[in-house]
């Protein structure tokens, strides 16, 4: 049980970190993938640490399974693997420019409702929870199958292509769903329970199968995310925003201080952070094209910068 505690903290930071980094690009490029991302992996941590739960409510007891083939928490369980299911299919339905309401939400919601019936109506409690963990796996078998047939049978080339360059994570998401089945018929349908401590029934609600495939989500995610997070440091911030102007105001004077420049080319330099070139910078501060140019001259010089590009860069990893 140690190994699980420790093995279950592990991935549910490899969860966190995922979530954050989709939160952070998705302040960067403004794009709602990310956001959705965000929020599907901030669900399924909740998902993975419902194995906590009843430690947290109830520390000095010692919880064992009614059963082997005892469902824990099914409702919660169903809220949790619901909305990371739900966001995580919204993200890839945004990803692919899908916006049809029906596909983007009929999925999820046909999936609870089945868990629901499921647990509600399945009077054997072996069957009840092989069927309940397994249409978490039928979901995502759905979804690939949406998935391939937009690769096969859209018409944009571009949507196409967009999709193939996700191509060796589709199919190791396939053959790790896969895999949850196969796990599932062992130790749900297989597996004698007799063999193992009553302490360690729990085991039979634990998918490390299903947990490699949502690492196998997060890597996707953070491929993509790194890559809008390299292109915002390459594509430095310029123009007349409020947020930029006040960024700079913080920055600027410990900058200034750093390289001895004057108050003057200070001035100069703030707006040329802002991205205006040296006539506008004259015509904002009343100054001749000449002097403007003069002064970026002795700023390049101080900080031992060739171009604008370079002093910008400098200035913004600080």
């Amino acid at each position: 049980m140690t190994l699980l505690f420790y093995y279950t903290l592990l991935i549910m930071f490899f969860y966190t970190i995922v979530a954050a980094t989709s939160l952070s690009a998705f302040y960067v490029s403004h794009r709602r993938t990310f956001l959705y991302a965000t929020f599907g992996f901030t669900f399924y941590f909740f998902d993975v640490s419902l194995v906590f739960k009843d430690n947290f409510i109830t520390p000095d007891a010692v919880f064992e399974a009614a059963s082997f083939y005892d469902v824990g928490h099914p409702y919660t369980s169903i809220i949790t693997g619901g909305g990371a299911f739900l966001f995580l299919w919204l993200a890839a339905c945004r990803y692919c420019r899908e916006e049809r309401p029906v596909v983007r939400f009929a999925p999820v919601a046909l999936w609870a409702a089945l868990s629901l019936a499921a647990y509600q109506f399945i009077e054997n409690p072996q069957w009840r929870e092989f069927v309940y963990y397994n249409l978490r796996a039928v979901l995502q078998l759905v979804c690939y199958g949406l998935l391939a047939w937009w690769y096969t049978h859209s018409p944009d080339p571009e949507r196409r292509s967009i999709m193939k360059s996700h191509r060796t994570a589709f199919f190791w998401a396939i053959g790790l769903t896969c895999g949850i089945i196969l796990e599932n018929v062992y130790v749900q349908l297989i597996f004698d329970p007799g063999s193992i401590p009553r302490g360690m029934w729990v085991l039979a609600e634990r998918s490390p199968m299903e947990n490699l495939l949502f690492i196998c989500y997060g890597l996707a995610v953070l491929r993509g995310a790194s890559v809008s997070l390299q292109l915002r440091a390459r594509e430095l911030p310029e123009g007349d925003d409020p947020l930029l102007a006040e960024s700079i105001d913080r920055l600027l004077p410990l900058y200034s201080r750093t390289y001895d420049l004057s108050k003057r080319e200070e001035e100069v330099l703030r707006h040329a952070l802002m991205g205006k070139d040296n006539q506008n910078i004259a015509s904002t501060l009343t100054l001749s094209a000449g002097t403007v140019k003069v002064h970026m001259h002795n700023i390049l010089k101080k900080t031992g910068h060739a171009n604008r590009a370079e002093l910008a860069a400098d200035f913004w990893e600080r």
